[in-house]
């Protein structure tokens, strides 16, 4: 061994960041084991001797358990610590992990990069993950054995407690085996739940059975099926006690009387040529099969009566994977080949497709199919497959098309179930995982993957999962919500941003009756949230930015169809620009477009793709046609026109370059003029066409940051703050746009001002005063009188990286890596 002594304090352990970890003893440490624990650095380590466990996180994002053996008289040494098993729950970097011990029982807590803690078992089960800390990387955790309480730290400089009582106590629910079938060459291989309480199997034999689960308590029994036809089946599907089967040529539909217990047989035929890989229930006397050559029959009632077919492809594989029943003459349905297709009942024999729409979730089709809400024109739909992606579709019930209207990423590596527009049911590698948009994960087990046949059902927010492992029958019961009880601070969590938030746009509908914010951040989402009083309320998201987003502007647009809607106007990172339609009525959002800006004066693509910081936007006179100016981070602004009715096209007007990278702009269009803040801390003003610069101004030693204006009638206020700490208030004249008045504001911030919103009143005596709300990187906020010069401390703020504030209907909307709303006094 290393005879180099090495100096500590009362350390135990340390961990070094060449992918191993060694052990050391008392003041002056002894190497005593070099041990390779990680594929990367190792970032914590904890330890319990009495649970003889120990535990070691690393940026290959796993946590690794070790076993650890210390005897007194037994040497330390090498067979003394032993790799367990690794576990894998984070996105990011593992940055801490402790082990605590609640009622007799150990369990480690880990905290990474991606903002998110899990809880996992002794023997690495987890079970919760949860996000902590407002999308901040999560440092440090710490543990109450006695009131179960957690406390967490992270980059936004707060400490957050949270209560695991109800995740840490010993009767929590697990998955239970249930009773095997007893036979040693016989085993389940579909299962499906009948009613609450009952399952029904089929076997590799082709025997089917039930089981009551009545008391979960005793011992359950399979019992056969005695009418059941044996034959190779290959679908088993179930709706209100009725049970279909289906394999070569043949269906067989019986029913499940839920008071006598009795199975009868309803129906037993031949009703194809091929194989039949699907059957959807449309109704309780509706259905939809296919065989693997793409033909399908719609049957009606007990007698399975051929009420119309068609034939949708004429390639091998390509059944359907779902359907559902619109209206009484129009259906929806998914293939195996990747097309979703508009389907009508007419009065010929033979179904009508009306539109296909080709690859919405790639070449696989979609496996979930939910009707969101239908009026007299449209029905909205969302659709999931196996992707983490949900898409929302809108099909015209008078035209019989279909569009996509938006797309949601979902922390699921596929989805399997749409339970309630809350609750989603899929996979992440080989666990089950059961997501929350309210919530975030809400239950996550180790069931082996995706690849196996499962079921569930969800009763009074109670819910029952079955699934196979190694041809066993598993059983999994839990309360979604018992967790969350009382938990109104994680709600509005899981409905902000998961990173910092660069800008928010708040709108008022006409008498106010409505409050939205349109926000976006870091997390390249757009959400539109309602507010209410004081209840918050996501309305939706947009998924359409491919990197951060940086800026957004509101535009309403009036139209005599349509009546009044929103068009968002967005830019960010990968000099991306999105455009999308938003109509508050209803909370449908459309996107309609997104544009990579990167075109030059010279008709040349810029060889690279600069963030778009800022965009600004004038409605032309003529219906539907815009002015855009988009700003880069390498200095250019363009001018680009755009038309709604052609929203694929977009144009460059003209460009310049200001050589400097922009931070703030906007239009005045009355007055002709172009504001744009850099950070060199100067101000340009340039006419509404580019062509003209009609004056610039040094505010400003460093970047501006925060640049508000104010018209008073004859004179235009500039309100700016920046990285030097500075406030400046300069005052143009708009006839000729000479500067009257650039005067600094005696400092009363200590760092960056990040944030900052400028209003005027009248008093009494019909006096115009002008104030404004600062915040900067010192969390404090002011009110500043810019006719006295006066200014006042309001309070604070405990978000970390503010990026704007906002004041509307008496309060302060304060964002950046979070969101606070103070309410102000009525003076």
């Amino acid at each position: 061994m290393c005879e180099k002594q090495i100096l500590f304090t009362d350390a135990l352990l340390l961990n070094i960041s060449n992918n191993s970890l060694f052990t050391a003893i008392g003041s002056q440490a002894f190497f005593l084991i070099n041990s390779s624990a990680h594929n990367g650095v190792v970032f914590s380590i904890d330890f319990n001797l009495a649970a003889q466990l120990l535990v070691t996180t690393s940026d290959d994002r796993s946590l690794k358990f070790w076993k650890l053996v210390t005897n007194p008289g037994i040497k330390f040494d090498a067979s003394s610590i032993k790799p367990s098993f690794s576990c894998f729950g984070h996105t990011a970097r593992v940055i801490c992990a402790i082990i605590a011990e609640y009622e007799g029982q150990v369990f480690v807590i880990s905290g990474g990069e991606d903002s998110n803690i899990c809880v996992w078992s002794q023997t690495g089960e987890m079970l919760l993950k949860r996000r902590q800390q407002f999308g901040a990387p999560v440092w440090r955790l710490a543990f109450d054995n006695v009131s179960a309480s957690l406390y967490s730290t992270g980059s936004t400089g707060n400490i957050y407690a949270y209560n695991l009582k109800s995740i840490l106590s010993p009767n929590q629910a697990h998955s239970e085996q249930l009773m095997h079938m007893g036979l040693s060459n016989e085993y389940l291989v579909k299962i499906k739940y009948l009613t609450n309480s009952t399952i029904i199997a089929l076997s590799n034999k082709n025997h089917l059975f039930y089981m009551r689960l009545m008391n979960l308590q005793k011992s359950q029994i399979w019992e056969p099926v005695s009418i059941f036809p044996s034959y190779k089946c290959t679908v088993l599907a179930v709706c209100d006690g009725l049970i279909a089967t289906c394999g070569y040529k043949r269906i067989t539909l019986l029913n499940y009387n839920v008071d006598t217990g009795y199975i009868e047989l309803i129906y037993d035929g031949i009703k194809f040529e091929g194989l039949i890989q699907s059957f959807h229930f449309l109704s309780k006397d509706l259905y939809l099969i296919s065989d693997e050559y793409g033909n399908c029959h719609l049957l009606k009632g007990n007698n399975m009566e051929v009420d119309s077919s068609i034939n949708i492809s004429t390639c091998r594989k390509s059944w359907i994977t779902s359907a559902i029943l619109v209206n009484s003459n129009c259906l929806l349905m998914s293939c195996r080949n990747g097309k979703v297709m508009i389907v009508t009942r007419e009065s010929s024999p033979q179904l009508q497709i009306k539109h296909v729409l080709k690859d919405l979730h790639g070449n696989m089709g979609s496996i979930v199919l939910k009707l969101l809400r239908i009026d007299d024109k449209f029905a909205y739909i969302i659709s999931a497959a196996h992707e983490s992606t949900l898409k929302v579709i809108c099909l015209s019930l008078t035209e019989y098309r279909l569009t996509i209207l938006q797309r949601q990423t979902v922390p699921l590596t596929w989805i399997e179930a749409i339970p309630t527009l809350d609750v989603l049911i899929g996979f992440n590698d080989n666990h089950l995982v059961v997501w929350s948009h309210e919530n975030g994960v809400i239950l996550q087990f180790q069931c082996g993957g995706g690849h196996r046949c499962w079921d569930y059902k969800l009763n009074n927010e109670v819910l029952d999962i079955i699934y196979m492992k190694q041809k066993h029958v598993f059983h999994h019961r839990e309360q979604l919500y018992n967790k969350w009880s009382g938990a109104f601070c994680q709600i509005l969590r899981n409905k902000w941003h998961i990173r910092s938030c660069n800008i928010i746009q708040i709108v008022e509908q006409e008498n106010y009756s409505q409050t939205y914010i349109v926000s976006a951040g870091d997390d390249n989402i757009i959400k539109i949230s309602r507010i209410t009083g004081q209840s918050f309320h996501l309305c939706a998201e947009l998924h359409t930015h491919i990197s951060s987003v940086r800026h957004l502007v509101i535009c309403p647009v009036n139209s005599e169809n349509d009546g009044i809607y929103w068009l968002i106007f967005s830019v960010g990172g990968r000099a991306q620009l999105c455009i999308n339609k938003f109509d508050p009525n209803g909370a449908v959002l459309s996107e309609l477009c997104s544009h990579t800006v990167r075109l030059n004066s010279d008709g040349n693509n810029a060889s690279l793709d600069a963030r778009l910081m800022t965009i600004s936007v004038l409605q032309n006179s003529k219906w539907g046609k815009f002015s855009l100016y988009v700003a880069s981070s390498d200095g250019k602004i363009r001018l680009l026109q755009w038309e709604l009715e052609n929203p694929l096209q977009l144009f460059l007007d003209y460009v310049i370059d200001i050589k400097r990278c922009p931070i703030q702009m906007q239009t005045l269009n009355n007055h002709n003029l172009l504001l744009i803040t850099t950070t060199n801390g100067m101000l340009y003003g340039f006419d509404r066409r580019l062509r003209l610069k009609r004056f610039e101004q040094q505010l400003h030693v460093a970047s501006i940051n925060a640049f508000e204006t104010l018209y008073d009638g004859s004179h235009l206020h500039i309100l700016t703050g920046g990285d030097d700490e500075a406030i400046k208030h300069t005052i143009i004249e708009t006839t000729n746009l000479s500067i009257l008045k650039s005067a600094e504001i005696s400092p009363i911030h200590n760092a960056q001002i990040t944030a900052m919103s400028l209003h005027s009143l009248q008093d009494a005596c019909q006096k115009t005063e002008l104030y404004a709300y600062t915040c900067s990187m010192d969390k404090q906020i002011y009110k500043l009188n810019l006719n006295t010069l006066q200014h006042t401390r309001i309070g604070f703020t405990c978000l970390s990286d503010i990026k704007g504030i906002l004041n509307t209907n008496q309060c302060l909307f304060i964002y950046g890596c979070g969101l606070e709303v103070i309410s102000l006094e009525k003076n």
